[in-house]
């Protein structure tokens, strides 16, 4: 038999909520809260030098140097015959090139196209530092590394749950204070949700940059950084529960309501078809134009 009714002195049941036994109730909403240390610092790992702080007023000109992953000479397939064509750049990350391109020509800088340089360097045969100085370049951002990253919930992680008072369609009430008993219940029915959102991963992004003085081939400032994806860094599950003597459920999807043929509105669902894989690649270019906005900003020394 369902307990509709749960009396203040029945203590060995003892669901109380925080403002005493009014609530004759027997459903309960459970949140459950993933909750992580970040994997990030809170601030890039910036490096000056002498050098860099002497000749930071003189630069005016910029080049980017990509890693070596995002451009392969002669790895790209003609259409025609499908044969490797010698002198074809394949570039694999030339959005994230532009972004931090565009990055740099905001803060004030002239930025010569990443693919020229390249071309001089290749077609001439000569170091990318002199084709850069060919073409009027005065520092040289060289990126070590611009990748995305997924991260696995740490070990550190933890579950905060909290208990409330609800209707059987799982509308919150106030918050509960349940017995032990009560609670290992509430746990179990939460549980398979929560292994879900510890399989998860989250999306980030991470930057390793030197930038080098053209004339002299010295390594002037470095940057580091990486940033994790804050918009599901506590994700959160909920169930609702019916509880009587016999312990606790999880409640169901309601059936029909019976109507009297009169409505006051409707509800029509749709199916959309996303891939979640753009949805996180979407998230990494945010990440990474953020990344580079902050390195562009403090290498022009608009931001400390």
């Amino acid at each position: 038999m369902k307990l509709r009714s749960i009396p203040c002195l029945a203590l060995l049941f003892s669901v109380v909520t925080l403002s005493g036994c009014v609530s004759d109730t027997p459903y309960f909403l459970i949140e459950s809260r993933l909750v992580q240390n970040s994997v990030h610092v809170d601030q890039p790992d910036v490096t000056d030098t002498p050098i860099f702080r002497a000749m930071r007023p003189g630069i005016q000109a910029l080049a980017l140097q990509p890693p070596d992953v995002c451009a392969d000479q002669g790895s790209a397939p003609s259409r025609a015959s499908g044969q490797l064509q010698p002198g074809v750049l394949r570039t694999r990350c030339g959005v994230e090139m532009a972004e931090l391109e565009r990055a740099l020509v905001r803060s004030g800088y002239q930025v010569v196209s990443w693919g020229a340089v390249h071309h001089m360097a290749t077609k001439q045969d000569i170091p990318i530092l002199e084709a850069a100085s060919k073409l009027g370049v005065h520092a040289l951002v060289q990126v070590n590394a611009l990748e995305r990253i997924d991260v696995q919930p740490g070990r550190d992680a933890r579950f905060e749950r909290r208990f409330y008072r609800a209707t059987r369609a799982g509308e919150r009430g106030e918050a509960a204070r349940v017995a032990t008993e009560l609670r290992g219940d509430f746990e179990s029915l939460i549980g398979p949700k929560e292994a879900r959102l510890v399989r998860g991963k989250r999306v980030g992004a991470t930057i390793n940059v030197s930038a080098v003085w053209v004339d002299t081939g010295a390594t002037m400032w470095f940057y580091e950084w990486s940033r994790i994806d804050e918009a599901v860094a506590e994700p959160v599950v909920e169930v609702v529960a019916d509880c009587d003597d016999d312990g606790c459920s999880e409640v169901g999807k309601l059936g029909p309501v019976e109507s009297d043929g009169l409505v006051q509105g409707s509800i029509s669902g749709i199916s959309l078809s996303g891939d979640p894989e753009d949805e996180s690649q979407a998230i990494f270019q945010g990440l990474v134009r953020a990344l580079v906005t902050d390195l562009a900003e403090r290498f022009a020394g608009r931001r400390s």
